[in-house]
């Protein structure tokens, strides 16, 4: 089997952050006796344009000279963007017909088109008219909510959608969304995203590697720093924690236009040595921190199905997140973790006090997390052999 997998987000190397459970799932599946030749952008800070990664071939466009010019993906991502800025509205078109280009040569000998993302469905979607290959749509994050409720997106994903095979939602949200625009229900196929069983799990004795202080409250944020995380709503539930639990340090771990307002607050709260901002680190180091950490919160005003949670919960770490679509279909509440309303920086720090006082529950949450984490059978190889699947009844049903 022979797929082209379309995305508009991965790593520029193997250890980057960005996307990485994209490159998890190519790999899996080479894994698994499947040619991947991914398309994807190349960015500002990348290395190669043409690689291979671990048996996955690797093949980076680049839409404008010199690449620190393409404003796409800076900041928060294609989506956050493209929802702010007009001048990343004005790099749409160029994007797409540079990402078209590099496609074709890899859409032709492929059996399968596997686009990631609604926006790679687009061109996917031409693809599979010019080489008349069936196209899979895997739809994550946000970017599905936002297109829905965009009177320019809106029939532009419609279009997209009802064009494919077989769409792959990673959630139960983007399934309701998807019928609702119209597309069979037979073409819906749910496939959550995989997670790296051996990676993350419990470790013992890591702070001292890390340079975390042994009797230190650690809370612990992965993830963009701008708004949609609802990161300022867990800086200002800090200022809270701190009270309760002076012992309370803060690592937040990403990017994000929010960088130099966070920074602003906690120097006006004088707890500027109580926080600490981690730039994007690879996925081994965020392991390292989960099993360092006594909480993680994620404060997200919308998510498709956050990858970091199964992570969390995989390292036995207790977790906090907003009651939000795709979140609440991983946390049952006061049983393998906490759920609080969205934008409510008190209830987040209501909990992370409880929890941080009593020690005995928040083990119990987070080895019920783990246990039931793992018996779904949630590994990158479970997932990629449900996508196999799907490319033969494609292939079969041409």
């Amino acid at each position: 089997m022979k797929v082209c997998m379309l995305t508009t987000s991965f790593p520029s190397h193997k250890g980057h952050h960005q996307s990485p459970f994209i490159l998890s799932l190519a790999q899996a599946l080479a894994r698994n006796k499947t040619r991947v030749d991914v398309v994807c952008p190349f960015y500002h800070q990348g290395k190669e344009k043409e690689e291979v990664i671990d048996k996955v071939q690797v093949h980076r466009f680049q839409y404008l000279y010199p690449a620190s010019l393409q404003g796409l993906h800076k900041g928060g991502g294609l989506p956050h963007n493209l929802s702010r800025s007009h001048i990343s509205k004005l790099e749409l078109m160029p994007y797409l017909m540079v990402y078209f280009l590099k496609s074709i040569k890899y859409a032709r000998k492929a059996d399968v088109i596997h686009a990631q993302w609604s926006l790679s469905g687009l061109v996917g979607v031409y693809l599979k008219k010019m080489f008349k290959k069936p196209l899979i749509i895997s739809t994550r994050g946000i970017a599905v909510q936002y297109a829905s409720k965009s009177k320019w997106m809106k029939p532009i994903l419609k279009n997209v959608l009802k064009n494919a095979d077989y769409i792959t939602p990673n959630n139960q949200h983007h399934v309701d969304i998807i019928q609702k625009l119209g597309v069979p229900k037979s073409k819906i196929i749910s496939v959550p995203n995989g997670v790296d069983t051996k990676l993350y799990k419990p470790r013992t004795n890591i702070r001292k590697n890390l340079h975390i202080p042994k009797k230190a409250k650690v809370i612990l944020f992965v993830g963009w720093l701008i708004e949609r995380k609802g990161v300022m709503d867990l800086v200002k539930a800090f200022t809270l924690i701190h009270k309760q639990h002076p012992d309370a340090v803060l690592y937040l771990i990403g990017q994000g236009s929010l960088k130099n307002k966070i920074k602003a607050t906690m120097k006006k709260e004088g707890l500027q040595r109580n926080v600490k901002m981690i730039d994007s680190v690879s996925p081994e180091r965020v392991a390292q921190f989960m099993s360092a950490a006594d909480l993680f919160v994620l404060p997200s005003l919308a998510e498709g199905r956050p990858n970091v949670i199964y992570e969390a919960m995989l390292s036995q770490l207790p977790v906090i997140a907003t009651n939000i679509p795709g979140t609440n279909e991983l946390i049952q509440n006061n049983k393998n973790g906490i759920l609080v309303p969205p934008k409510k920086p008190d209830a987040i720090a209501k909990a992370a006090v409880d929890l941080l006082a009593n020690t005995k529950k928040a083990t119990t949450l987070a080895k019920v997390a783990r246990k039931n984490t793992l018996k779904q059978k949630v590994s990158w190889d479970d997932c990629a052999k449900k996508f196999i699947k799907i490319y033969k009844e494609a292939v079969c049903a041409q």
